[in-house]
C-alpha cells in the first residue's frame, strides 16, 4: 500500500510512505502533534493494479472534531428483552455535529447473541467498519452493531469496542453511579 499526503494549504504536496508500520507511526505522530492544518491522506492499494482502489483518510480537526472520553455511567443495551451489552467502561465518542455514540468494550458484549454479517463501510476519520446483526431483534436489528477492528491512530481508543444504532435496538440505557 502507498499513502499520499496532501496538505490542504499546499505548503507541501506529497509524502509517500510504503511500509505499513511506518504509515501507522507517521499517522499517530500527526494525530499526537495537534496538527491544525487539515491533511488529506489517500491510501492506494495494489500499486501495480490499473484499477487502484483509493480510500480517503482524514485527521480530525477544527472543521471535523472528534473527542473520546470515558463515560462514568453504566451502559446497558437490550434487544427483545435480552441484555446484549452491560458495561461500566463505555467510551463516549463525539464527532462533529453527530449525536454522541457509546463504544462498549468487547469483553462486556454477549457476542453469542450477535451474528457477523458481510456488510462493511469506510469512514475517512476512523477506517474500515464491520457490522453485526442481532437475530433476536428481527429485521429492525439488521446491521445494528458496528466495530472498527483496526481504527486509525486518531481514534485508536475505540479498538476492541462496539457501538449500537439506537434505532435498531430496544434500549441503550445509561445509569449514573450512585
Amino acid at each position: 500500500m502507498q499513502l499520499e499526503f496532501h496538505q490542504l494549504d499546499r505548503r507541501w504536496e506529497h509524502l509517500r510512505v510504503r511500509h505499513p508500520a511506518r504509515q501507522r507511526r507517521l499517522l499517530a505522530s500527526l494525530a499526537d502533534s495537534g496538527q491544525q492544518t487539515p491533511i488529506v491522506v489517500v491510501a492506494i492499494e495494489g500499486q501495480a493494479d490499473r484499477n487502484m482502489n483509493e480510500k480517503l483518510m482524514k485527521l480530525p480537526g477544527p472543521d471535523h472534531p472528534i473527542s473520546i472520553e470515558r463515560n462514568p455511567s453504566r451502559v446497558i443495551v437490550s434487544v427483545a428483552g435480552r441484555v446484549i451489552a452491560d458495561t461500566r467502561n463505555a467510551l463516549t465518542l463525539r464527532e462533529a455535529a453527530y449525536p454522541p455514540v457509546q463504544y462498549i468494550p468487547g469483553e462486556d458484549v454477549d457476542f453469542s447473541q450477535l451474528e457477523r454479517v458481510d456488510h462493511v463501510t469506510y469512514c475517512p476519520y476512523k477506517g474500515d467498519c464491520n457490522y453485526y446483526s442481532v437475530p433476536a431483534g428481527g429485521k429492525k436489528s439488521v446491521n445494528a452493531v458496528w466495530s472498527y477492528q483496526d481504527p486509525f491512530p486518531a481514534v485508536a481508543q475505540i479498538k476492541g469496542h462496539v457501538a449500537f444504532y439506537p434505532e435498531r435496538v430496544d434500549e441503550i440505557a445509561e445509569q449514573l453511579p450512585i
